[in-house]
């Protein structure tokens, strides 16, 4: 069986223009918070510097905001954003909370060891734990 896994980093806010002027401006008013956006860019539009120069496990996410993930991934995560889920053969589940990310308090490094623990508690001789956590 070919086994086809997908990793996502999903923002809570839009990726377009608008969509990112509208999360901007609704943080500053204390009515969204994105965990995920803390972690990668912060208030540095281009992105923290520790988040552009990724490595290990964060080089498997692929980074995409709640508009831009696809339709059956979404059904499934999106009143859990933002988070880190996985796909696996079309069976989606979250590998890191919202809660956990709001952990990691904007750390990218923090963040990074995270990912990388819960990437190895999926290795074959564990078996991850079925469902959204």
């Amino acid at each position: 069986m070919i086994t086809e896994c997908s990793l996502y980093a999903i923002y809570d806010a839009d990726g377009t223009l608008a969509g990112e002027l509208r999360y901007l401006f609704d943080k500053c008013l204390g009515r969204a918070d994105c965990a995920l956006c803390d972690l990668s860019h912060g208030w540095h539009p281009a992105g923290k510097r520790a988040w552009r120069r990724q490595q290990g496990a964060a080089t498997q996410l692929t980074w995409l905001h709640r508009d831009e993930v696809p339709d059956h991934v979404l059904t499934r995560v999106r009143e859990y954003l933002p988070c880190v889920a996985m796909d696996t053969n079309g069976s989606v589940e979250i590998l890191i909370s919202k809660d956990q990310l709001a952990g990691c308090e904007g750390d990218f490094t923090v963040f990074e060891q995270l990912l990388a623990f819960k990437l190895q508690g999926l290795a074959p001789e564990s078996t991850p734990a079925p469902g959204i956590n």
